[in-house]
């Protein structure tokens, strides 16, 4: 998605329709409340994914607005992180 409202547009049409979401919101992980407002509205878990250990990155990457809210974070995986995000929330999921 190119702009934060075509985002939180995606994640309210999730309402009813999905268990869980993944999510890599990128810079927005660490400006939007939009984003986060979204997440928490249509009420279904979710996992953050970041490819890189945002972490180990500059100081203003170092803070979620979705981690608080979010059931796991997983980050500095390489495309492996949505491999690990979506089996620990199937195992969530499936309690």
């Amino acid at each position: 998605y190119n702009g934060e409202g075509e985002l939180v547009e995606a994640i309210q049409a999730l309402r009813g329709r999905a268990d869980g979401v993944l999510i890599n919101a990128a810079a927005y992980t660490h400006t939007s409340l939009a984003v986060r407002d979204a997440l928490t509205a249509i009420q279904v878990p979710f996992v953050e994914v970041h490819l890189s250990n945002i972490y180990a990155r500059e100081p203003e990457r170092r803070h979620s607005m979705l981690a608080s809210a979010a059931v796991a974070v997983v980050t500095g995986f390489g495309a492996m992180s949505y491999e690990l995000a979506l089996r620990g929330l199937v195992a969530r999921l499936r309690g």
